[in-house]
């Protein structure tokens, strides 16, 4: 099925995620794998996911615009065929096409309007697991009028999966804590999110604006790597007895 061709790209991708420098940001360190799938396999359009709670964090995006991510987040993630919470089991790789859980009808909607609206006609994932949990995604996307994705592709992904988790592994153990990256204010803040407390209750408390706890909040998910507030208390409760 490979040409010589493939089998060379798919070599020289693996050589590069292997050396690939796991103490650098979160975010370089995604943007880097993506940038180097793109390279050697000619996939285009990606975002890399991570996964607290069965629900997908803020991405890294290869080649997609954000409004589309804000647009899908907002409206379209529950018809999305391969989103972690619409498929029972996640094999390695799996094809839109594939999903057996979700209603046809649901999937159509997410096809017809979602892709179409945005000038994407097919979407691939690729699932990664550290010690056999979910921990993240890897979402693939074709544009209108590209080729369809298939067995092919599949088995491409399939010999890199290994060493993607592997390498993510190692990067992910070798980030510094978050915790430390925190800074007094946005620790504050923190512990009154904890209490339940809303924006201006905390704004309140601290005798700042409304507008500055936002800013403190965004800080806050971009450093956890969340979208909102249910996340970033799920992810940080490791973290609570520092906060």
């Amino acid at each position: 099925m490979f040409l010589e061709n493939d089998l060379e790209n798919i070599l020289k991708a693996s050589y590069h995620i292997s050396n690939m420098n796991v103490k650098q940001s979160n975010e370089c360190f995604k943007h880097e794998l993506l940038q180097t799938i793109s390279q050697h396999l000619g996939y285009h359009h990606m975002l890399f996911w991570e996964i607290a709670n069965n629900e997908l964090t803020a991405p890294v995006l290869f080649n997609i615009e954000r409004h589309t991510i804000n647009d899908y987040l907002q409206r379209y993630k529950n018809f999305d065929p391969l989103h972690p919470q619409n498929i029972n089991t996640q094999p390695s790789i799996q094809l839109m096409s594939r999903n057996e859980v979700m209603c046809l009808q649901k999937q159509t909607h997410y096809k017809e309007v979602f892709l179409k609206e945005n000038r994407y006609e097919d979407e691939m994932a690729m699932y990664l697991r550290i010690d056999n949990r979910l921990v993240a995604v890897i979402g693939f996307l074709r544009k209108t009028g590209e080729k369809l994705f298939n067995e092919k592709d599949i088995l491409k992904l399939v010999y890199l999966k290994r060493n993607i988790e592997n390498m993510y592994s190692l990067h992910h153990f070798s980030q510094p804590s978050i915790v430390l990256e925190m800074t007094d204010r946005e620790r504050e803040v923190l512990k009154f999110v904890f209490k339940g407390l809303k924006n201006i209750e905390i704004a309140q408390q601290l005798f700042v604006s409304e507008n500055t706890i936002k800013k403190h909040l965004q800080n806050l998910y971009r450093k956890f790597q969340v979208t909102n507030r249910t996340q970033l208390l799920a992810k940080c409760l490791k973290y609570s007895d520092h906060v």
